[in-house]
């Protein structure tokens, strides 16, 4: 039962600003525990759950209290440590300063047990109810300060020595797990920069040290920037190698600046930590028990004082979701200066000239580290992309231009990170060198007023590079026309016809005649003159269609493959439809231009059984600007007429086999 020996002096300022709710997680809590410890010069402390009893012990090594200490220190909420010993007696600066870390416990739980012991001082050990400390409050006494006088109890077994002991237990939220132990031991990891393994101060989780890798996030880092002299490097594991042999850079950064955040050697103010690019910003999400990662921490003092400062930048694109880090600033929690952490000791106030120069630091930091993100994204992507294809490393060997060389770190890099498949990367990487080669020759046409007729053959070989790259640029879109008609013919079988050519035909015009490039410009126009045709329409079609291509106007009517026609009726209704286009399109104010209008059948009309008159009609439709085809016809005019321009030049030939080879590669 309560007695007289422990006194709780609570101001109601502090009680009513900050109630009992002051942190809102476990891992908070049980932070303000390890300070403590840290605050104690302790050299170890361990946290230990009981998953049975669900209790949480945190026990240290460090000075412990006396019953004075206990009721002036300790029990007193508010009590500002640093102003009666700036440094404890190991030298270290407290983490602790606004005294009302205690009362954190109560945000997760309704009793703490308190074991102390300094040495050479007897034991002290009393219990601290929340509903007791809440009645103490509520008391109708209009004194300025209330008093609760903690439980006496007996002390615990097991403890020996110089230290405190917390035992936390009736815990608010839900039971302990194991799944939920490992949570904590990364996050507490997370929240402490003491992990040195120096044995100065140990954390210990269940009779384990928590070390840097309990973190379990640092192996998600790609690209690393350093601030100040401790080498996060050795934690990051699986940073982007240069050619397989060494890694890339490890970027060491400014480490001060000024009042306005920019980087200064002498800088006011000085930092410390890592900001670290992962490879997806999928890798940051926040999975199961863990937390998300998308974010750049806040230390002071070597303890979480904000736990996202990324959060305040609105930089726009994907900036901002492959960062995480942390930056320790102890500058903020000057001893001389005014305390700027908000009452909850987890934010810093946003209005204070130190915060908003370390925003503007950052500000400049993460603009920086993007831009040369980029860089080495793409030289990434150029080594994984030479790594891979031998051919694509003699080609850029030769490459002399560093825009040149600069267009194809760029285009590789962004081939590494697009999602493709793998069965298609050499593809893209035959098309990237293509692209690039036709900068490379536009590029060498600024030379070109530095040639004289001393030089024309120069010229002359410019001319030659431009002929090869637009002989092979066709090259690429016939082979691509031939292998859309191999595979339109494969499925054109078992009167598949009508739905296939329906797909196909009218967004692909060329298939009908190599000049009908589409004119994409007119799209409005075709839309009007459509209706005028599709209003006309007669039974027996499955779709007909006015196009506007570079060499005219287009009409194509495709018949179901099973009507038969005849070639009088057809014709009749195709003139119809040609003379109500050439209506509209008077109407519209357009010129007036050759009009051709295209029938697919399945077969050819009944009366072309001779072959003399099949051709004497072919001949009178043609004097119309009318065609009769059959969609066979059509697969086999096609292919015949793209297969004439396959060939290239003698002079394109290099460039052609370039890209053959790089294509056909079958290495990694």
């Amino acid at each position: 039962m309560a007695d007289s020996r422990y006194c709780m002096t609570i101001s109601l300022n502090v009680l009513n600003h900050l109630g009992l709710n002051l942190y809102s997680h476990r891992p908070a809590v049980l932070a303000e525990v390890i300070a403590n410890a840290w605050d104690a010069d302790a050299s170890e402390v361990q946290v230990d759950f009981d998953l049975n009893r669900k209790t949480i012990t945190i026990s240290d090594n460090g000075c412990g209290m006396d019953l004075d200490d206990v009721n002036k220190k300790y029990l007193f909420v508010g009590y500002q440590k640093r102003e009666h010993q700036p440094l404890t007696e190991r030298g270290r600066k407290p983490m602790g300063r606004k005294g009302i870390g205690k009362l954190s416990l109560f945000s997760i739980a309704n009793k703490i047990y308190v074991y102390t012991q300094k040495e050479g001082k007897k034991r002290e050990a009393f219990l601290m109810d929340s509903d007791k400390i809440r009645r103490a409050i509520m008391d109708e006494n209009p004194a300025s300060s209330r008093v609760y006088r903690p439980e006496v109890v007996g002390f615990t077994q097991g403890f020996s020595g110089h230290g405190t002991m917390i035992k936390i237990t009736d815990l608010k939220t839900s039971a302990l797990t194991q799944t939920g132990v490992e949570s904590l031991r990364r996050r507490i990891a997370r929240r402490f920069g003491t992990l040195s393994g120096d044995g100065c101060f140990r954390i210990c989780v269940d009779g384990k040290e928590v070390t840097y890798s309990d973190r379990d996030y640092f192996h998600k880092a790609r690209f690393l920037f350093q601030y100040g002299g401790h080498d996060y490097a050795q934690y990051c594991k699986n940073l982007d190698t240069d050619d397989g042999v060494e890694e890339l850079p490890r970027f060491q950064r400014p480490s001060s600046f000024g009042p306005d955040g920019t980087p200064a050697e002498s800088g006011e103010f000085r930092i410390s930590g890592w900001i670290a690019i992962a490879r997806q910003s999928s890798d940051l999400d926040g999975q199961g028990d863990d937390e998300n990662l998308n974010k750049i921490t806040i230390m002071v003092r070597k303890k979480v004082a904000q736990e996202d400062i990324l959060q305040e930048y609105r930089l726009g694109g994907l900036i901002t979701k492959y960062i995480f880090g942390e930056i320790h600033a102890d500058y903020l929690d000057d001893d001389d200066k005014e305390d700027i952490a908000t009452s909850g000791r987890q934010r810093i106030s946003e209005d204070n000239a130190r915060y908003r120069a370390l925003k503007a630091f950052i500000d400049f930091e993460l603009r920086y580290i993007w831009n040369e993100t980029n860089k080495l994204k793409n030289r990434s992507g150029l080594n994984t992309a030479i790594k891979a294809n031998p051919h694509i490393k003699r080609w850029y060997d030769g490459l002399v231009s560093s825009n040149v060389r600069t267009l194809a770190a760029k285009f590789f890099g962004a081939i590494e990170e697009a999602t493709i498949d793998e069965n298609r990367r050499h593809e893209f990487y035959a098309s990237a060198v293509l692209a690039i080669q036709t900068f490379r020759a536009k590029e060498t046409l600024g030379e070109l007023e530095g040639i004289d007729a001393s030089n024309v053959e120069v010229f002359l070989s410019y001319l030659t590079d431009l002929d090869a790259i637009e002989a092979e640029k066709y090259r690429q879109i016939i082979q691509d026309r031939l292998e859309i008609i191999k595979k339109l013919e494969a499925s054109v079988k078992d009167n598949a016809q009508e739905s296939v050519l329906r797909d196909y035909l009218f967004d692909r015009l060329w298939l009908l005649d190599p000049a009908w490039e589409r004119a994409t410009q007119y799209k409005a126009m075709e839309k009007t003159v459509q209706t005028v045709v599709q209003g006309m329409a007669v039974k027996g079609r499955i779709d007909i269609r006015y196009k506007r291509v570079m060499a005219g106007h287009v009409i194509v009517e495709l018949k179901r493959a099973n009507v038969r026609v005849t070639k009088v009726r057809l014709e009749e209704q195709v003139r119809k439809y040609i003379r109500a286009v050439r209506k509209e399109l008077r109407n519209m104010g357009e010129p007036e231009e050759p009009l051709e209008a295209v029938c697919i059948v399945g077969e050819l009309p009944k009366e072309w059984q001779d072959s003399r008159e099949r051709e004497e009609d072919r001949r009178s439709l043609s004097s119309l600007s009318i065609r009769i085809i059959t969609y066979d016809e059509l697969i086999k005019n096609a292919r015949s007429a793209y297969s004439k321009f396959v060939g290239v030049s003698e002079d394109a030939e290099d460039l052609k086999t370039l890209f053959d080879n790089i294509r056909s590669h079958q290495g990694p």
